[in-house]
């Protein structure tokens, strides 16, 4: 099993391709606009209320720590499906630390912290290697220049 291996490799496809991904954006009125993409609800979009924005709309800022948030949950789901790790409950938090820095403003910092349960000891043990690779792996994470750390909770359930 993979908690006995120091070494931990995730079977890759050989192939490598590109992906595009359109969005478009109107702005309605004040500093708010939608964003849309073929197929998915429109997505209400502001400035954060720190910056005069509608506090109900979703900001790119948001968006920015969500989507880092978001991505490490979809790489471990596909990682641990692979490796037939049984989740139980996976819920997670990020906090972006945006800070103004060299002349502007830019995120420093997200912090993710999941947290994962499991039935068994052995499947929390795994999981515990998938989520490092998925960490390393998130394509968001890989994107932007902030610092993306990882602080995990990982627990198993009690069974009764």
């Amino acid at each position: 099993m993979l908690a006995e291996h120091k070494e931990f490799a995730l079977k890759t496809k050989e192939t490598r391709r590109s992906f595009h991904y359109l969005s478009r954006l109107a702005w309605d009125d004040g500093r708010r606009g939608s964003a849309s993409i073929d197929g998915k609800p429109p997505l209400p979009v502001s400035s954060p209320p720190e910056f005069k924005g509608d506090p109900s709309c979703w900001s790119p800022e948001d968006m920015l720590v969500a989507a880092a948030d978001s991505c490490l949950l979809m790489t471990f789901l596909a990682y641990a499906h692979r490796e037939e790790v049984e989740l139980v409950r996976y819920e997670s938090e990020a906090d972006g630390m945006m800070e103004y820095a060299d002349g502007r403003y830019r995120f420093t910092e997200i912090i993710l912290k999941p947290r994962l349960t499991f039935r068994s000891e052995e499947d929390a043990e795994i999981a515990q290697m998938v989520l490092e690779q998925a960490h390393r792996d998130c394509i968001i994470k890989n994107s932007i220049t902030a610092a993306v750390k990882l602080e995990p909770h990982i627990q198993v359930e009690a069974v009764p």
